[in-house]
């Protein structure tokens, strides 16, 4: 048979597969969802959780749970401890062929040393970088620690025979670290088109009780340090002096969220905020379609899948110009970039839009042709063009 049109046995490793919306958890189970649907043989490779405590489906495919820790101020990371002879047997069971490694984690180390006992192909997916982990850390220390974890990225992704990136940013910080000159892949998270779309809102304001008439801004994603949303807060007195007709939407979970909550009251600007906590992916479809400007103050991103899913919803967006943000390269015609932790920058970017919905349509109507590029079919297509060129190897 030729090789291309061979269908493939595929183990995906993640460790908090089903416990939590972060972009990884989400990019894998779509990836694992239409690599299914293509006829491939899909497996999750996971950890146990209070919510997920034995081997399970998990959207359809067979997810493998293991012993786990879970990681502190995590809202839902869990380690997974497989032993290396549980994932052999897993492994020869399903007749894996391609171990796929989406995150770093222990998982992932036991996983490697399993496909190397069998013989098995790895292709490893950058989705971390270490602005995400330690960023609340005492600055004094930040930077040891961001050179130990970009050592040990580069050790763990040494393993694989081919590397995939979110990103052309995310491939050249790796790229930086590794020389091993390992074949690589950018490979967008993508986004279903048919599932991201503008639609009608139905009852969404009056369930989440946001005041209708008004302008609405909107951040999706963890409340953690590396979003930076107190700048969208304190961002909110220097809007609502000049433009009190807005109102701030904030989707997402994380152990900062009472501390965030708190900076609101502190400011006095608790009446202009609503926070939607995490959502249905259904409801945060909504949620999109409910606003009229888009804002990640994202200090760090790979890529950056809720800008993605915006600009599929037709709006326009204000991205942080954070040195170490990819979503940076999203703003091209289409929205504004703001001085990164600049509240007052990220309020007179903010007024552009808020005063004039010409211009807010305009520029939604620029994302919503610039995301065809971003079709997640087309992002299947070139991993299944990495998984084959690793076999053949």
């Amino acid at each position: 048979m030729e090789i291309r049109n061979k269908k493939l046995s595929i183990a995906i490793i993640c460790d908090p597969i089903g416990s939590n919306k972060s972009g990884v958890v989400v990019s894998t189970l779509r990836f694992g969802k239409l690599l299914k649907e293509r006829g491939h043989h899909i497996i999750f490779i996971g950890a146990r959780s209070t919510e997920h405590k034995n081997h399970s489906q998990h959207h359809g495919i067979k997810t493998y749970r293991y012993r786990s820790l879970p990681i502190p101020k995590s809202s839902g990371w869990n380690l997974a401890f497989p032993t290396v002879k549980e994932l052999k047997k897993v492994f020869r069971e399903e007749k894996i062929e391609v171990v796929h490694i989406t995150l770093p984690m222990s998982g992932a180390i036991i996983a490697i040393k399993a496909a190397r006992a069998l013989d098995l192909k790895i292709v490893a997916h950058s989705h971390s970088q270490p602005e995400n982990l330690f960023m609340n850390m005492p600055k004094l220390i930040q930077p040891t620690l961001n050179n130990l974890w970009n050592k040990y990225l580069t050790w763990i992704y040494s393993k694989a025979e081919s590397l995939i990136y979110p990103s052309e940013m995310a491939r050249s910080l790796l790229n930086k670290l590794n020389d091993k000159n390992q074949p690589s892949e950018v490979i967008s998270n993508g986004i279903d088109l048919k599932e991201f779309q503008p639609v009608a809102i139905g009852n969404f304001y009056e369930r989440f009780k946001i005041p209708e008439n008004k302008v609405k801004l909107l951040f999706v994603g963890r409340l953690f340090p590396e979003k930076s949303v107190d700048t969208l807060i304190k961002a909110i007195p220097y809007i609502i002096r000049k433009h009190s007709n807005t109102h701030i939407m904030i989707v997402g979970g994380g152990y900062l969220k009472s501390k965030l909550e708190k900076l609101a009251r502190s400011l006095q600007v608790e009446k202009y905020i609503t926070f939607l906590g995490l959502v249905s992916e259904e409801d945060k479809i909504l949620a999109y379609n409910a606003s009229d400007i888009f804002v990640l103050p994202s200090l760090a991103e790979l890529e950056g899948m809720a800008v993605l899913e915006a600009m599929a919803c037709g709006k326009p967006i204000i991205i942080s110009d954070a040195e170490m943000s990819a979503s940076r390269y999203f703003v091209n015609g289409n929205g504004f970039l703001f001085k990164t932790k600049d509240p007052q920058d990220l309020a007179r970017q903010v007024f552009k839009l808020i005063t004039d919905a010409d211009l807010r349509k305009q520029m939604g109507k620029v994302s919503l042709e610039k995301i065809k590029q971003y079709d997640i079919h087309k992002s299947v297509d070139l991993l299944e063009k990495v998984y084959y060129s690793a076999i053949k190897k």
